[in-house]
This record gives C-alpha cells, sequence and structure tokens, in this order.
C-alpha cells in the first residue's frame, strides 16, 4: 500500500498551537483531507490509494516565524527547523510541513512546499523527503493536500543532460492544474477537489511513497508508522517515534540540549555530489516561484458529524 509519513512541526503562535489537543486535531484534520483526495478520492476523480499517515508531531515554543515574513519553504529559518527535526526523527523518509504563525505569506499565499534531493544513483533510483510550510489562512483548508502534490509529481527525466520536474502531469508545462476543482488548481477548491488518472499515475511513483523509498533503517521507520496508523494500534505515531514516550512540548529539550546529531547518518554532515546540488538549486527556484496557492474561501468544507448529530468544531 502506498503509505506517505508526516513530520509535523508547530512554531510558536501558530494557529492551533496552544495545547497538545488542539494540534493533534489540525494534524490529524489536515492528514484526513489529503487522505481524502489521494485515497479514497472524490468524484469525478479517482481513487489513487495514497494514504498519508502522521508520523510524528514536534512542537518548538522557543522558535517563531512570522508567515508575512517568509517568501517559500526555502527560507532559512523553516530549513533549519526542518533539518533539525529531520536529525530528531533519524532522517526519516517524510514530508516535513512546518505550521507558522500569521494568515498568509509575503505573497499573499498560505501555503508552499516542494521536495529535497537527498541522493541520487539514476534517473529512476534516487531518494528525497518534502519540505512544507503552512501559514495560519491555511487552517482548515486543503492547503495541506494541494502541497503535497508539488512533491508527489516530482520525477527525474534525465541526468544526461540533467532534466527534472515538478509540473502536473496533466498539464504540462505548469505545475498546476487548470481544472477548478482539481486540487491542484491555483485556488484551492473548498469542498470535493479531485485528482485524475494522469495525476494519480506519476504520484504512486514517488519516492516519497515508503514502499517506493531506499529501505534503509530510515525507511523502515515509516513502516511501523504506517502499521500503528492502519491497523489502529497507536496514536498514528510511529511506535519508535523518539517523542512517543514523552509529551510533545517536552520534546523541545530535544532541540535545547545541544546534542542534536550524532554526527554519523550519512545523510548529515557531508558534501552533497555535484548532480543533487544541480537539482536542488532547479527545485528552489521553482518552489520560490509557485504561484497564488490560496484556499477558495467559499463554500466552506462541512464539519464532520459525531454519531449524535452533532457537528464537530
Amino acid at each position: 500500500m502506498p503509505v506517505v509519513s508526516i513530520v509535523s512541526i508547530f512554531t510558536r503562535g501558530a494557529r492551533s498551537s496552544e495545547t497538545p489537543e488542539l494540534r493533534s486535531s489540525r494534524v490529524q484534520g489536515d492528514i484526513q483531507r489529503a487522505n481524502e483526495v489521494w485515497g479514497t478520492g472524490n468524484p469525478p476523480g479517482v481513487a489513487c490509494g495514497i494514504t498519508f499517515v502522521s508520523h510524528s508531531l514536534i512542537y518548538r515554543p522557543e522558535v517563531t516565524i512570522d508567515a508575512a515574513t517568509v517568501t517559500s519553504s526555502t527560507d532559512p529559518r523553516i530549513i533549519q527547523v526542518i533539518n533539525e527535526a529531520r536529525a530528531a526523527t533519524n532522517f526519516a523518509t517524510a514530508i516535513y510541513v512546518v505550521y507558522l504563525s500569521g494568515e498568509t505569506f509575503n505573497g499573499g499565499h498560505v501555503g508552499n512546499a516542494g521536495p529535497v534531493v537527498e541522493t541520487v544513483t539514476n534517473a529512476n533510483l534516487y531518494s528525497i523527503y518534502g519540505r512544507c510550510s503552512l501559514s495560519d489562512g491555511a487552517f482548515e483548508t486543503y492547503l495541506l493536500a494541494h502541497e503535497v502534490g508539488h512533491i508527489l509529481f516530482y520525477r527525474i527525466l534525465s541526468l544526461n543532460p540533467v532534466v527534472s520536474t515538478i509540473n502536473d502531469p496533466s498539464n504540462p508545462g505548469d505545475d498546476h492544474n487548470n481544472d477548478p476543482q482539481n486540487i491542484m488548481f491555483p485556488f484551492v477548491p473548498a469542498m470535493n477537489p479531485y485528482i485524475n488518472s494522469a495525476q494519480c499515475t506519476v504520484a504512486r511513483q514517488n519516492r516519497i511513497i515508503l514502499e517506493n523509498a531506499q529501505f534503509t533503517g530510515v525507511a523502515a521507520q515509516g513502516t511501523a508508522a504506517q502499521s500503528a496508523a492502519l491497523t489502529g494500534t497507536g496514536s498514528g505515531f510511529a511506535t519508535q517515534n523518539p517523542f512517543n514516550s514523552m509529551e510533545d512540548n517536552e520534546s523541545n529539550e530535544i532541540f535545547n540540549s545541544g546534542n542534536q546529531c550524532g554526527c554519523n547518518n550519512p545523510h548529515h554532515h557531508h558534501n552533497k555530489p555535484r548532480i543533487v546540488k544541480i537539482l536542488n538549486e532547479k527545485l528552489d527556484y521553482w518552489i520560490e516561484n509557485m504561484g497564488p496557492e490560496r484556499p477558495q474561501i467559499y463554500p466552506k468544507p462541512p464539519k464532520k458529524k459525531k454519531k449524535d448529530g452533532k457537528s464537530n468544531k
């Protein structure tokens, strides 16, 4: 089963950051909407069967990042927070989502994301992780479901010459879709967004999916997250997650301990090959110039109802 791990990172002042319950609720809502689009599917689109699971949830109360001061997920402050989270999660193959304070980025958008290339063997064998940031304006919208599309659509077409893309496979030459109800439309639909078969076919081949990843000790951790989340035996977090045995506000101690990484992980503290640098330079350019990335405001998604008929708030 195609599974993608999500590592969620709340910074101080981000909407829903106040308590562990609120943080968990926002994360689970975003993941649920992503699974609706990429998993079960909405008509007239396809059911693609991709399942997103929560690997871990981290709170960084000592870090404040106002979205209004941010252009994209390539902002050095976001990169630093993600790099620290990657070290703390043993460099899990995942999409790292940073929740920022403030309604919009300084370009007026509310979300931004893209992949980062880690290693390359050939055009069909490489490893990546996802880098995503969401402002308060993305709250209770399908923005995460949209942003993961920019990661799932990444593919390397050739290494000689170097050619890669994050373009929508159903809309060649554009990273967004022209269909107003498609999840990859730049103004993200408020209700029932869907994907098409071309988008699904490309997405299912992506290296961020755990069954497609190079299975090292890091990737194997994601399978534990998959098992716990899909069987209902855990909270949705990986059982070996370093934050699993503590309250998420305590997890911040890891980042203040002065020993974030043992520096013996092959993913850390070494110079990347030139081909990886070239691919990531192009990716950074695309991510910084992504487009509007805003939600449609009306109609808002309906609240999920409890069994007694009352709506959740």
